[in-house]
Formats: structure tokens, C-alpha cells, sequence
């Protein structure tokens, strides 16, 4: 029992580390399979659960080592947004580049921006859908955002040769040749 209370401040110390390091590691795997890190409600979230682990030990403490702790966990996280350890984060980010009214290459052009060459990741190919009437007879233009009933579809598929990630899906819903909605369709 002495041992414990003359060590105290250290165990608590490697018990935190150890807590913080697991929650990175989920973060990388979040990150890696979801891209999570493209959105600010994944940084808030991990905050949140670094500080439920911090707080009470500096609460009761006052040491400046668990204000480094958290700062040092807050961010390593950040640098995940710079690092990409999978496909799926380029693919998101060519989703949210995409806007409204934008013109076929302007798409493409986009999804030069993020598959360009020299990337480890194969560039996903579009391909058109004409006149699926099943496909685009059912579009309610209210229910997902759309400016306009589409009359063609831009689909690309993240990489159809690989089975984790062959079932990412953006689809781009065109009219007269422009955006009019686009879809994200994780695995």
C-alpha cells in the first residue's frame, strides 16, 4: 500500500497515457476506414473523451503534465487531418469539393485534384448512366436536395477492384451537363 501512494503520481501518469494512446489509435482507425478526420464533430468528440480522461487527475492534482498530455493527444489529432492513410479520405474530400452547378470537367477536374499522379491510390473512374428510368424515374428532387430532376448520372465507384472499398460510391447527379445533387455512398 505504501508503494501504491508513493507512486501514485506516476501510475496515475501511465494509466492516462495508456487510456490517451488507445484513443488515438481508435482515431486512426476511425480515420481510416470513415475519414472522420474531414469533419470538426470527430475532433470535439475525442476532446471531449481525452478531457473525461484527464480531468479528474488534474482537478486533483493541479499538474501542468496533464495540460501537455491533453495539448500533445489534441494535436496528434489535428495531424491526422494532413496524413492520408487510405483512399477513402481523397474520395470524401473530391465529394465535398463538389458544389452545385458545376460543369462534367470541373468534376473531373476535381477528382484530378485528388488522384492525380503519384498517388498511391488508383484514380476511381466515372462512368455515365443514360436513361435509367428505373434509376431516375423514382428521384424525389425534394427529398435529397436536388435543384432539378437529373436527366444523366456520373457514378464513381472508389475502386471496384478491391472489396474494402468497392462499394464507396459518389454518384453525380447531372442536368443539361451540370450538378444539380450529388449522393455519398459509404461502405
Amino acid at each position: 500500500m505504501k508503494y501504491i501512494k508513493r507512486h501514485a503520481n506516476k501510475i496515475e501518469l501511465i494509466a492516462e497515457v495508456f487510456f490517451l494512446l488507445v484513443l488515438f489509435l481508435l482515431g486512426c482507425f476511425l480515420d481510416h476506414e470513415y475519414a472522420v478526420s474531414l469533419v470538426w464533430q470527430y475532433y470535439l468528440f475525442m476532446a471531449v473523451l481525452a478531457l473525461i480522461v484527464i480531468l479528474p487527475v488534474y482537478v486533483k492534482s493541479r499538474r501542468k503534465q496533464e495540460l501537455w498530455l491533453f495539448i500533445g493527444f489534441n494535436l496528434s489529432l489535428l495531424a491526422l487531418y494532413f496524413v492520408t492513410l487510405s483512399p477513402v479520405k481523397p474520395f470524401r474530400q473530391f465529394y465535398f469539393d463538389i458544389k452545385h452547378g458545376m460543369t462534367i470537367p470541373e468534376v473531373q477536374s476535381r477528382l484530378n485534384q485528388r488522384f492525380h499522379e503519384g498517388v498511391r491510390f488508383p484514380q476511381p473512374q466515372g462512368t455515365f448512366i443514360y436513361g435509367y428510368e428505373d434509376v431516375l424515374g423514382k428521384i424525389d428532387p425534394k427529398e435529397k436536395g436536388f435543384l432539378a430532376v437529373p436527366d444523366q448520372i456520373l457514378n464513381y465507384v472508389l475502386d471496384p477492384n478491391d472489396g474494402r472499398y468497392n462499394a464507396e460510391v459518389v454518384n453525380v447527379y447531372l442536368k443539361d451537363g451540370k450538378v444539380v445533387g450529388m449522393e455519398y455512398s459509404g461502405d
